[in-house]
């Protein structure tokens, strides 16, 4: 049998089957969890056989990794470097990341859960981070004091720590406070490997929650109390007299 022309009647069914399938995953997540949901309930969801389920995907990892795989290029395209200039800090990139996070929680925990999603998310989101810390460096005319592959992983390794931290619960904050939190702990290094300084790109740290919080009182000195005077004894005079 000939491979089906581009554009073809049968392209077209597969992508809506493969489209439903996918929809009818995403919603099980949501409402279910990640670890709840069968095939079978994807199946009877996107109102196909299972045979046809089994037709395009091998098991529900495999429509995982593909609705990861979408979800993260389409992060990317959101977020992708759209003009300004370049020692400028782009807080709204990592503001409108989370966002799309805080919007799916189910499913970013699912995807991060799984070893070949969130790898395929650290591969696609470090490829973003590099190309731009590319553009960034020669629009500044700088060298980098370390390789750009390796800022860039580690630029990701702490915006994907701190997602992972407010999935868990272990982090508390709005969007624009997670974007914070991982600018303020990632930027004063990164600028030094970039060899920039932070004033030279107007960056000054500080989490807008910091200017919400109201400080604690700081703690009172301890006032010592006088000691009263001692009394010379008997002992006193004793010790003199030697």
């Amino acid at each position: 049998m000939p491979p089906a022309r581009p554009g073809s009647r049968v392209q077209r069914r597969v992508a809506r089957t493969k489209a439903a399938i996918e929809d009818a995953f995403v919603q099980l997540v949501l409402e279910q969890g990640y670890d709840q949901v069968a095939v079978e309930d994807i199946a009877d969801r996107a109102d196909l056989a299972r045979a046809t389920f089994y037709a395009h995907y091998p098991n529900k990892e495999a429509v995982l990794l593909s609705v990861s795989n979408r979800l993260t290029e389409d992060l990317m395209s959101r977020i992708a470097y759209q003009g300004g200039p370049w020692n400028v800090v782009r807080r709204d990139a990592l503001q409108t990341a989370y966002g799309n996070a805080a919007e799916n929680p189910g499913l970013y925990r699912a995807c991060m859960s799984d070893a070949r999603t969130r790898q395929a998310y650290l591969s696609i989101v470090s490829r973003y981070a590099e190309q731009n810390f590319r553009d960034r460096l020669t629009a500044l005319g700088r060298q980098p004091r370390i390789p750009v592959p390796v800022m860039a992983r580690g630029f990701v390794g702490t915006t994907l720590a701190i997602l992972e931290a407010w999935l868990a619960g272990e982090l508390e904050g709005d969007v624009e406070q997670l974007a914070s939190m991982a600018l303020d702990l990632f930027i004063a290094g990164g600028a030094w490997a970039n060899g920039i300084n932070l004033d030279e790109v107007g960056y000054s740290t500080g989490s807008p929650a910091d200017a919400r919080t109201p400080s604690p009182p700081a703690a009172k000195p301890r006032s010592r109390r006088p000691q009263p005077a001692r009394t010379a004894t008997s002992e006193d005079a004793a010790a003199r007299s030697q």
